[in-house]
């Protein structure tokens, strides 16, 4: 008797397989959403601190913080902006604000946007802009913009101070204002405080 066996595979091998390659998909895809969500996360913590430090080093050049629509008008009582964003990415919802500069416009190419154009800050003597003051950040992981309350780095305002990404359910949930004693990030914002 001549058993030879035809190259190929029994349909019994094949479902076999295949439910194999079905546990496993399921064992991984959910392990893979969790690392990439921890990456977002961990990406959006770094951006927020990158941006926070690089508000910090504009303030420590210039003794001021890059939140005012004139460079050559930097008292307290010039207009200043309610908010610095990211250039791109959409506006997250949760914070009510009626003017906004960006980050790049302050901090990278010395250009506040102000009424007008606003004139830059001043690249010569003890308080100069040294800048560019940070790297290209443009849009959290989710697709938003970074917020600051730049109004509260007014230099007698008592508030927290926060760079934050509205995280992945895109609304920023941290209060606007908040007393410096004791200020809380709320939700799944993910924040770095300047003051």
């Amino acid at each position: 008797m001549n058993s030879r066996r035809k190259n190929g595979f029994t349909l019994l091998e094949i479902v076999i397989v295949l439910a194999i390659v079905g546990i496993m998909a399921g064992i991984l895809v959910p392990t893979v959403r969790t690392y990439l969500g921890s990456a977002k996360t961990r990406r959006a913590e770094q951006d927020t601190k990158a941006l926070g430090e690089a508000l910090l080093a504009f303030n420590k050049d210039t003794a001021r913080f890059p939140i005012y629509a004139n460079g050559t008008l930097t008292s307290p009582s010039d207009t200043v902006f309610d908010v610095l964003i990211t250039s791109d990415g959409d506006t997250p919802s949760g914070w009510s604000f009626s003017t906004s500069d960006t980050f790049e416009n302050q901090l990278n190419e010395n250009k506040p946007s102000g009424t007008g154009g606003g004139n830059a800050y001043s690249e010569s003597g003890e308080f100069a802009w040294r800048g560019p003051y940070m790297g290209p950040i443009r849009q959290d992981p989710w697709g938003n913009q970074y917020v600051c309350n730049a109004n509260k780095l007014l230099p007698n305002a008592s508030n927290a101070v926060w760079v934050l990404s509205a995280g992945p359910n895109e609304t920023i949930e941290t209060t606007f204002s908040q007393g410096r004693d004791a200020p809380t990030v709320d939700g799944d914002d993910i924040a770095y405080r300047i003051k």
